[in-house]
């Protein structure tokens, strides 16, 4: 009985450990795709003066992957690229890339109207981001990490996203 018992504990604690190590491989992912989206983004001549600040609104989901990333690469359209830790949106003026952590999904329409007009490019992973005035989504289909995007959400914030983003995203189209 007590083998049986410790062979359920075991199993348990595999299976466990096997979904973590699914979470930690999504947000690596995620982590390689949100950096190398500033590659695909047109912004305003004026933003992108100094460097281009990557930055996460809420709890950081990536890890030390999002730093790993930035060490190893460096710079984004030959701008050397800053990551930072915001705790409020008000702190985002810098930030040429935001990526609004799950942990804010509560918030997002004030956010978004908050950012209304702001050259930012707005990420996150939350359900509806996109649909609901976020720029682009992450989300899985068929165990794949996949990109929406609402192409004029960017426009309308001075944004513009090269053919290459356009080809492998699936566009949301708002009906008004």
């Amino acid at each position: 009985m007590q083998l049986i018992i410790y062979i359920m504990f075991l199993i348990g604690v595999l299976q466990t450990f096997a979904f973590e190590l699914n979470a930690a491989e999504e947000y690596e992912i995620k982590a390689a795709y949100l950096f190398n989206l500033g590659n695909f983004i047109k912004w305003p001549d004026r933003v992108l003066q100094n460097n281009i600040d990557i930055c996460i609104l809420g709890e950081n989901p990536f890890g030390s992957n999002l730093e790993l990333i930035a060490k190893k690469e460096r710079k984004l359209q030959n701008k050397p690229v800053v990551l930072k830790n915001i705790i409020s949106i008000a702190d985002s003026k810098e930030c040429a890339i935001l990526f609004i952590s799950a942990s804010e999904q509560s918030n997002l329409t004030t956010l978004f109207n908050k950012l209304k007009g702001k050259p930012i490019l707005t990420v996150g992973d939350s359900e509806r981001f996109v649909l609901i005035g976020g720029m682009i989504q992450f989300y899985q289909r068929e165990g794949k990490i996949r990109l929406m995007i609402d192409p004029q959400t960017l426009e309308e914030n001075g944004l513009k996203a090269n053919s290459q983003l356009m080809r492998i995203a699936q566009r949301v189209e708002r009906k008004e």
